[in-house]
């Protein structure tokens, strides 16, 4: 556990000391402070509001998670860190979960100034203050930590699948696009029952709306912890193939 505590440390801060990850915060917040502002002053329907940010946040994930997960340990290797680590008395499935925890933890504290947003909404509609409901904000949260957690373990495989950075940020984006419109666009583009019901149940986007509203499917929690555990077992075989 001191290995893990230790190597987790060393890639938040690795994240705190680089340019590119204040970047993203700033855009994160920006986006989302805008999407939440507009929500409100379009609709001050509480449920909405709540659904409609937890639906931009995703949106922000689709640009965030790329660029911090692809750095993990393609730069390691454009850097000439990665043998030095690999050659350290450390389990490679330590070094993937630590870099896995340290990613998810910054995606996490960029959420947090977030949850400022529905006190806000409290604030601007005393009279709706009774509807807003913690447990579905909670829930909401927990979806979007969840489906955060399986797209980073899948942005971390594609950084450790090769040495360009870019080719590990587009390949992570494309299938998270692919599993976030594809959900919410099939029902329009196929006619198949069967097809139609693996899209809603693969959309993200559907979820996290879903879990806002106050309706939490275990078969999501399933879905994106399998995943998780999924992308980081293959994680750490590439990892040993690099040795």
């Amino acid at each position: 556990m001191r290995t893990f505590f230790a190597l987790w440390r060393r890639e938040l801060a690795a994240l705190f000391l680089s340019p590119i990850a204040y970047v993203m915060l700033m855009f994160f917040l920006l986006v989302t402070g805008c999407g939440f502002y507009w929500l409100v002053k379009e609709n001050l329907e509480v449920l909405r509001s709540v659904q409609g940010l937890m639906v931009v946040i995703w949106a922000c994930m689709l640009i965030v998670l790329p660029i911090l997960t692809m750095r993990t340990f393609a730069e390691e290797r454009k850097n000439g860190t990665f043998e030095t680590l690999m050659t350290a008395p450390v389990k490679d499935s330590t070094v993937v979960s630590a870099k896995f925890a340290g990613v998810l933890s910054f995606f996490m504290l960029m959420c947090l100034p977030t949850l400022l947003y529905p006190v806000i909404l409290r604030l601007l509609a005393p009279e709706a203050a009774h509807l807003i409901d913690a447990g579905q904000i909670a829930g909401g949260y927990l979806m979007v930590g969840l489906i955060a957690s399986a797209f980073i373990a899948l942005g971390m495989l594609a950084s450790a699948l090769t040495t360009n950075q870019i080719i590990a940020a587009i390949s992570t984006f494309s299938l998270m696009s692919i599993l976030f419109f594809g959900g919410l666009f099939e029902p329009h583009l196929s006619k198949n029952v069967m097809v139609r019901e693996i899209g809603g149940y693969l959309s993200s986007a559907l979820h996290l709306m879903e879990s806002a509203r106050g309706v939490f499917d275990s078969r999501s929690v399933v879905l994106y912890l399998s995943t998780t555990v999924f992308f980081l077992f293959v994680t750490v075989k590439a990892v040993e193939a690099r040795r």
